[in-house]
């Protein structure tokens, strides 16, 4: 009887486990999407029911704002509402003043327009994030404001008024039902970020060291890193109007993201040396390097895995520290060893490896510090503390790219204008409308024509649903709840491709033109003349766009890939000539910022953009050695070292400038001319030994990165040779 009673749990138990499991799966996938397309709905309805209430004009606009600042994440919500009701008043204050200014000269209220588009979108390509997305919002608030007044001037004010109201009320839903219906916290997608990361790096340590000379590079894990940390960037930024939990751990995310960038650096430079010494066939080198190396990754595992959270991050941390103490003497026991069987040059081989190696070490301890921090009491570790001066990131763009953003978005409003005019089309101020829109807001997107394409998939969706919407739905709407029920399913399906990411875009434009086209504003007012009329202007408004960014999109071109790779060397010849503050941080973040800007971030896999790739990773690797160079060389004060030191520093430069193979060779021997002068006797009395070895093995490594064949300069100066 006992055995039958433990049989019974056993089966029910068996039974439960598979259904557990969809449990997980549903609530951690599915469920999320469900919440926020009811999320979404919710805050449309409410937006609809508010502007109905207060007897607004179109309440659809106020629905469109609910669908255009609606995300998953309250704090993403908190910091677009707020930028677009910023890009709003600065757009309604512009359409009063260019209204009150040519109400009667179409022409010039016209030409003026324009000129402001290409302001707001050139704006829009500097500033990052919601900040550019204000710009967007100053550019194109001018069309659906100062337009419709150019037609009525007297109602100028009123239709401004109006227009903020909705814009207002659509903000307030939306920010409303984000926070208090099902809340998603910025600060939880931060801590989830920052924990795989950590996690997926040492992971990458523990893989290079399991097989260090055969494993598979680390271009793709470190584009995908870059793309992490401009990532966390945009969260920490969304997240700062969230909790107070976001805005006090701000600057020791900043901090990290500093950390991690000076982390991957490092490791990468010391991965391309261990790979050069094993092509060189100097593996006792590379044997003894990798046994200094497995040490590191032993100090940043735990059971031999990496460390789940901030928690174990501080037992990682307390390794670190251990590990470094013992490191030197580490060293010193095989540089001992290894010391009958090397040569001078294998010698300095062998210090470059380890001085790449403690500086690894070194930061990763930083690192695993600031991370496990988030584990102790706030009042232990407060914001206004150490991390108050963590390093800023600046704005590095390309001033052709901007400047031709601007032309585009300023001729898509001329061309459109002048239909307009001409034809005295009676849909033209919506063609306007969304033509300005669609060439301003993809603007700062990787590959925009591709974004176009998907687009005009949504606007032709949007438009059939609100076809059915104004025209079967709507006309047997009896009351609110009738409304209701007409409207949600245009809503709820455009909300659902939003929470993919394949079709984010498709949704985005299905939502738009939905609620663009939807037959009710105070009334009931939906005509099929004007609804195809308004249909046909909104599709050839974005396919106007399209053809635009065919023409004049310089983000997807070989030249603008070559402009990207020149504008990464003059980074390393900035480090070469320009006075020492040019930190590490800052080379790192300006060199990650013009390739995430490029869009060559989101193309990793195309062949076509491996040249930008290639660049990057050259100009962190020597860039970051040049200073390194530079900050030990500030210790020197003999005028014979830092003359030579300073040409060697020339030539790196001059190679950068122009990547030939005379300038090569060239840069080749000036270091080889630097580094016999620091071996010479009269340099070892005048220098200490301390920085004689640190001078030697940066300038040994850049000598060993400047001849790798395989390099990046290399292949430059082939192309340049077959073709001069």
């Amino acid at each position: 009887m006992s055995t039958l009673q433990n049989i019974k749990p056993a089966r029910k138990s068996r039974l439960l486990v598979p259904l557990q499991a969809a449990w997980r799966d549903w609530a951690t996938e599915d469920a999320p999407v469900i919440g926020y397309m009811l999320k979404v709905l919710l805050a449309c309805l409410l937006a609809m029911w508010l502007s109905l209430r207060f007897e607004l004009d179109q309440p659809r606009t106020a629905m469109m704002t609910v669908a255009i600042v609606m995300q998953s994440r309250s704090g993403m919500v908190f910091a677009k509402s707020y930028y677009r009701l910023l890009g709003t008043l600065v757009g309604v204050i512009v359409s009063f003043i260019l209204v009150a200014l040519f109400a009667q000269e179409r022409v010039l209220f016209l030409l003026y327009m324009a000129l402001w588009i290409g302001l707001c979108t050139a704006g829009s390509m500097i500033y990052r994030n919601h900040q550019s997305y204000a710009f967007v919002l100053a550019g194109y608030t001018l069309c659906i404001v100062g337009l419709p007044a150019t037609l009525a001037p007297g109602q100028t004010f009123n239709i401004g008024i109006t227009r903020i109201s909705e814009i207002m009320i659509g903000l307030f839903s939306a920010t409303l039902v984000s926070d208090l219906v099902f809340p998603q916290r910025m600060w939880d997608v931060m801590l989830a970020s920052v924990r795989r990361r950590f996690s997926d790096f040492s992971d990458l340590l523990r893989t290079t060291a399991a097989n260090p000379l055969k494993s598979a590079s680390s271009k793709a894990t470190h584009l995908r890193f870059i793309s992490d940390i401009f990532r966390l960037e945009t969260f920490r930024a969304s997240a700062v109007m969230e909790n107070d939990k976001s805005r006090l751990n701000r600057m020791r995310l900043s901090h990290m993201n500093n950390e991690f960038m000076h982390v991957s650096t490092s490791y990468h430079a010391f991965e391309q040396l261990l790979r050069r010494q094993a092509r060189g066939g100097r593996t006792l080198i590379s044997d003894a390097l990798a046994a200094l190396y497995c040490q590191l990754v032993e100090a940043i595992s735990i059971d031999g895995r990496s460390a789940a959270n901030e928690k174990e991050a501080l037992v990682v941390k307390q390794q670190l520290t251990e590990c470094r103490d013992s490191f030197s003497r580490n060293v010193a026991e095989v540089s001992r060893n290894l010391q009958p069987a090397l040569d001078e040059q294998e010698r300095i081989t062998f210090e470059t490896g380890a001085e790449l190696l403690e500086r690894l070490l070194e930061e990763l301890l930083a690192y695993a510090g600031t991370y496990g921090s988030f584990a102790l009491p706030q009042s232990a570790l407060s914001d206004t503390g150490q991390y108050k001066q963590g390093p800023q990131q600046a704005l590095h763009f390309d001033t052709l790219a901007v400047l031709m953003a601007g032309i585009r978005g300023a001729l898509a409003l001329a061309i459109l204008s002048a239909v307009w005019i001409l034809t005295d089309w009676r849909s033209g101020i919506e063609a306007i409308t969304l033509g300005v829109i669609t060439s301003t807001l993809f603007a700062t997107s990787p590959s925009p024509g591709h974004t176009v394409r998907q687009f005009f998939m949504g606007a032709v969706i949007g438009t059939v649903l609100a076809y059915f919407c104004n025209f079967h739905w709507l006309t047997h709407a009896q009351g609110f709840a009738m409304l209701v029920i007409a409207v949600s399913p245009g809503i709820l399906l455009a909300a659902w491709f939003t929470t993919r990411p394949a079709t984010a875009i498709v949704g985005a434009a299905t939502f738009m033109v939905y609620l663009m086209h939807i037959g009710f504003n105070s009334t009931y007012s939906a005509n099929p003349v004007t609804f195809m009329n308004d249909a046909i202007a909104d599709l050839l408004a974005v396919l106007l766009s399209g053809v635009l960014f065919g023409l004049i999109d310089l983000s997807n071109s070989r030249w603008s890939r070559l402009r990207t790779a020149q504008s990464l060397r003059r980074l390393v010849v900035a480090a070469c000539r320009e006075p020492l503050s040019f930190r590490r941080a800052r080379l790192e973040a300006a060199a990650r910022e013009l390739v995430q800007r490029s869009g060559s971030a989101e193309r990793i896999a195309e062949e076509k953009d491996q040249i930008v790739i290639d660049w990057l990773l050259s100009t962190l690797e020597i860039g970051h050695a040049v200073i390194a160079l530079r900050e030990h060389l500030h210790d020197v004060s003999h005028e014979g070292v830092t003359a030579v030191m300073q040409a060697s520093l020339d030539a790196i430069a001059a190679l950068y400038e122009e990547p030939t193979e005379y300038n090569r060779m060239a840069a080749v021997r000036a270091i080889d001319v630097a580094m016999q002068h620091l071996s010479a006797d009269v340099t070892r009395l005048i220098l200490t030994q301390s920085t004689r070895r640190k001078l030697m093995t940066m300038l040994h490594f850049i000598h060993s990165a400047l001849l790798d064949d395989e390099s990046v300069l290399a292949a430059s100066a082939n192309k340049q040779k077959e073709n001069p």
